[in-house]
């Protein structure tokens, strides 16, 4: 039997974060993807409850609707997902409560256990940073891919998510992820790829998510120079071998010349995703934070994510 896909979408309650859920019940279309949603809540947030009692912490707080934060954020994507036919109202519900000793009110999880052998997960989880509670859900969950959405208009001390905290955790984590920006649904993924094992796996990778929510792949090479250019034509042959082999079609594709962020950022702009592949698996910033996937990820207008 094969292992669930899973998703992790990071949610703040703002409009970015909406659509992001949005587009993964797209991606988990069917009946083997697990969802969590998660809302991080930075600690100084839960030593100014309201003096909540330990006892009363540990009810599940989406049935209390205590003005907790996260809380109302959560229950709207729930009410989002029934509403988009990802889940039913009359789910089997398990509630879950961690203390934690440096906050009064601790973490809070709710399953929702679906006929269809689903698993909807709702945590509200308490960290010192947004992005650090991120990362350490990763590490839990080791999700097939992250969508984190980075909010237009993001509140100082809240737990939303901004620019900073979605590009932390495209750095550091060591699986795919997607950082989300005015995304819109059915423009395709546009594959970049370079002639490295890395890259041809991640093409590969992202080929298999695309499948999923029904996303035409188009494959992209950008060569720095002239001489260059049977290099990146190779890359894109290689690519397209690897995708096929998995059954997913290749819809296009595409070799030019000129610097490869500008190239990509202005092509990508038809699109709605730009797939890079990271240097490394492990995520190591000082490898990342050098090359090209990471300078497309800072100035594109548009959705990015990094595959690995």
């Amino acid at each position: 039997m094969n292992e669930k896909f899973r998703i992790l979408v990071c949610i703040d309650g703002s409009e970015e974060s909406a659509q992001a859920l949005r587009y993964a019940v797209r991606i988990g279309s069917g009946t083997d993807a697990d969802m969590t949603l998660l809302y991080v809540r930075p600690i100084d947030q839960g030593l100014r409850s309201g003096g909540l009692q330990i006892s009363v912490a540990r009810q599940n707080l989406l049935d209390w609707g205590l003005e907790l934060p996260g809380t109302k954020a959560l229950m709207r994507a729930r009410d989002l997902l029934v509403e988009l036919g990802y889940m039913d109202a009359d789910w089997e519900e398990e509630v879950r409560h961690s203390e934690v000793h440096f906050d009064p009110i601790g973490d809070h999880t709710t399953i929702y256990h679906g006929k269809n052998g689903r698993d909807i997960t709702l945590k509200l989880l308490v960290s010192p940073s947004v992005a650090n509670g991120i990362l350490d859900q990763c590490d839990i969950d080791d999700p097939d891919i992250v969508i984190v959405a980075p909010s237009k208009n993001p509140k100082i001390g809240m737990g939303n998510i901004d620019v900073a905290v979605a590009e932390t955790v495209a750095i550091e984590h060591t699986g795919s992820v997607l950082v989300a920006r005015e995304l819109e649904e059915s423009h395709g993924h546009l594959v970049c790829v370079w002639n490295n094992e890395q890259s041809i796996r991640a093409a590969r990778r992202d080929a298999e998510i695309a499948a999923r929510c029904a996303c035409p792949v188009f494959l992209y090479a950008v060569a720095p120079t002239e001489e260059e250019l049977p290099t990146a034509e190779s890359a894109v042959a290689a690519a397209e071998k690897a995708i096929e082999e998995v059954g997913v079609p290749i819809f296009g594709k595409k070799v030019e010349i000129g610097d490869p962020v500008e190239k990509i950022i202005e092509e990508g702009r038809k699109y709605s995703v730009i797939v890079m592949s990271s240097r490394s698996k492990t995520g190591l910033r000082r490898f990342f934070t050098a090359g090209t996937s990471f300078r497309v990820l800072q100035k594109a207008h548009n959705s990015v994510m990094i595959a690995r």
